[in-house]
């Protein structure tokens, strides 16, 4: 039997506690048709401490020539007190001037094989390798199981499923947060409880009495995050206007061509505003007016109460009418606070009071589609069960795994960690948010679809495709760049290993994916798949498919996320829930304008919301970053660069664009879009 040495390289993760192993860690290199093997040996360096945190170890091993190995076998044995598991990044074999990678990145127990770092889809693998895959997948389907089918008690009923975790100690190692973003979080923790400690002595001794204390409060609780100047003008029609075109819930309203139902506004009522050379006919006609119609969405919502009291808050289901002026602005005209009602209707020739205040409850039903459908729905709560299938049903040498991994990992530790803050009833979401939202996300999964996800499709279907009717909507502009980018990047991957539709069709790992998210993770309930299919049969639909959830993760998730704090931050300049309902005609003051704002209380909760869940993690992994090496190919690698390299190009010209302006759009600049959902 000839022998040969075999080079071992070995990195240990450096960025989770509890990463090194006093285990003896044992290798087997086996051939590419699995006739042959060295059999499990022994890494160890002499009085060297191997497998510490962070470092690479390396071994020489002379045994038996197996080529270089298709697959490694890894075994912990001897651990001091049961087990002792490790998490290994990657292994590189070294043999006769031949290497290759051996991406891993997960937490090894007891055994593990895998492959080199060659994707491969199954049917295009070895036998033996096709029977590792196989068991890989069939543990990882043990290992990280869906919750069971959920009751009518439970956060889950009516909701996409969840992992099979009810606390974040909960779940499987791999779903944990590094070590970085476990310290970050818990510090945005610890800030948020001291909050809350002095919040109710500094509403004492400085009580909010007029609009400007609410500017205080901020200051004094958040000292650490002043804002630019993007709720400058908060109370005109110019500001609130830019605010809902440009600002954290960019697909609320839509290009409307006749009004709603029960929207009672008239060409007498606006004509002040688009004066007497016009009417509305016409200037719907024209493609200039939008609505944002709360109602259906709303309607259906339970409201919370104040805290543990019997007190209602309360959010209207308003409509509003916004109307693309001669200089381009986007501005409110007509705001109905209870459809079908006049008395609730108010125009910009209405009292300055009674105008203000109708911008305030439209505002915090603005508030509440932003939290509960375009955040934590359509980002959060969706995307799990995709997250969920991508780790049950692939191998890690699968080319749609290592495309998705980055993208989909860390959903699960924040939405698990999130239920019981976020969705549990009295959680403190919903203390400081007047819709509850248990309630909320029912009813917006009842008639979600996944093509909803599609933005370019979306923004058509909804009229704000067209920048000449539309102009200054700088998130349609930025999205649809990068929307393009991202897309052009997956499809040279997808094409890569997917040569046709028969190599779709054939892969059954990614036709078992696509039952098992839509079956298991949304249509569990009742057989609503919600737009999912349970198979797919042409390369187009995957390339949709990887794209659509990766640009979700990242970009969407950004573009609605990191704008919170300044958004929320003064509270009358987008309420979370007011104390009062909602006024008629004639009826607001200052007096009860304040009376209707959050107190103290409620205010402080709301903006420690949405200061924790605007904050980036430090070492943060951004658009284009890819510390773990999952694909080594040069092609996927020569792809990535390309990809990149037109990254850098759109934040370029986002960042030439926003010179000249003097709100700049900045959330969607590529170096500041995070992979993935982890917070």
């Amino acid at each position: 039997m000839s022998k040969v040495e075999y080079k071992i390289s070995i990195k240990t993760s450096s960025i989770y506690t509890g990463a090194s192993t006093n285990a003896t860690v044992n290798i087997n290199l086996i051939s590419k048709d699995g006739n042959a093997s060295t059999g499990y040996f022994k890494l160890d360096n002499f009085w060297k401490n191997d497998f510490e945190k962070g470092k690479v170890d390396k071994f020489k091993k002379k045994t038996k020539d197996v080529g270089l190995p298709e697959v490694i076998g890894i075994k912990l044995t001897g651990g001091m007190s049961g087990k002792d598991a490790w998490f290994c990044d990657y292994i590189e074999i070294d043999v006769g001037g031949s290497n290759a990678f051996y991406p891993v990145y997960d937490w090894i127990e007891d055994e593990l094989q895998v492959t080199h770092s060659s994707a491969s889809i199954p049917q295009k693998s070895s036998d033996y390798v096709r029977q590792m895959r196989q068991a890989e997948v069939e543990k990882h389907k043990h290992d990280y199981d869906w919750i069971p089918k959920p009751t009518p008690d439970d956060l889950g009923w009516n909701l996409p499923r969840s992992l099979n975790a009810a606390t974040y100690d909960e779940l499987p190692p791999i779903f944990k947060r590094p070590d970085y973003r476990e310290d970050h979080l818990n510090q945005k923790k610890s800030e948020r409880k001291l909050d809350a400690l002095v919040s109710f002595v500094k509403s004492k001794v400085f009580p909010v009495k007029t609009l400007d204390d609410f500017q205080k409060l901020n200051r004094r609780e958040f000292s650490d995050r002043q804002s630019t100047n993007y709720t400058d003008g908060w109370d005109t029609d110019e500001g609130m206007g830019r605010q809902v075109l440009t600002g954290i819930n960019p697909l609320g309203f839509y290009q409307c061509h006749e009004l709603p139902k029960k929207f009672n506004v008239t060409n007498a009522d606006v004509a002040a505003t688009l004066g007497t050379s016009t009417s509305l006919e016409k200037e719907m006609k024209a493609g200039k007016c939008y609505v944002f119609d709360a109602r259906k969405k709303l309607a259906p919502v339970e409201r919370n109460f104040y805290f543990d009291t019997d007190k209602p808050l309360y959010c209207p289901n308003a409509i509003g009418l916004f109307h693309v002026n001669s200089k381009g602005n986007f501005l409110p005209i007509a705001l109905q606070l209870v459809p079908g009602n006049r008395d609730y209707l108010f125009t910009p020739s209405d009292t300055k009071d009674d105008w203000l205040l109708a911008k305030l409850y439209f505002r915090t039903a603005e508030c509440s589609l932003h939290e509960w459908d375009a955040h934590l729905f359509s980002t959060h709560v969706f995307m799990e069960p995709f997250s969920i299938a991508t780790f049950r049903c692939f191998p890690r040498c699968h080319p749609v795994y290592k495309l998705l991994r980055p993208h989909l990992q860390t959903v699960m530790a924040i939405n698990t960690e999130g239920r019981p803050t976020l969705i549990a009833p009295g959680s403190p979401a919903n203390k400081a948010i007047a819709t509850m939202s248990a309630s909320a996300l029912r009813c917006f999964f009842k008639d979600m679809t996944f093509d909803e996800l599609n933005i370019v499709k979306r923004l058509k279907a909804q009229g704000l495709d067209n920048p000449k009717l539309l102009p200054n909507f700088h998130y349609r502009d930025d999205a649809t760049l990068l929307w393009d980018i991202m897309k052009n990047y997956v499809s040279k991957v997808i094409r890569h290993y997917y040569k046709s539709d028969v190599d779709v069709r054939n892969d059954y790992e990614l036709q078992d994916y696509v039952k098992d998210v839509a079956n298991n993770g949304l249509g569990w309930q009742d057989g609503n798949t919600h737009g999912m299919p349970d198979k797919i049969t042409t390369t187009e639909q995957l390339v949709d498919l990887c794209h659509t959830l990766m640009f979700t993760s990242s970009v969407q998730h950004a573009a609605v996320n990191f704008g919170q704090y300044e958004t929320y931050r003064f509270i009358p300049n987008c309420p979370s829930a007011m104390r009062l309902p909602p006024h008629k005609k004639g009826e607001a003051t200052m007096e009860r304008i304040m009376n209707s704002l959050p107190d103290e209380k409620v205010a402080l909760a709301a903006i420690a919301l949405a200061y924790t869940l605007s904050s980036f993690s430090p070492d943060e992994s951004y658009l284009g970053d890819y510390p773990e090496r999952y694909f080594t190919d040069q092609a996927v690698l020569r792809f990535r660069e390309e990809y990149r390299s037109e990254l850098r190009e759109a934040g370029e010209k986002m960042r030439k664009r926003n010179e000249g302006l003097e709100h700049p759009y900045t959330w969607l600049y590529p170096d500041r879009v995070p992979n993935s959902i982890a917070i």
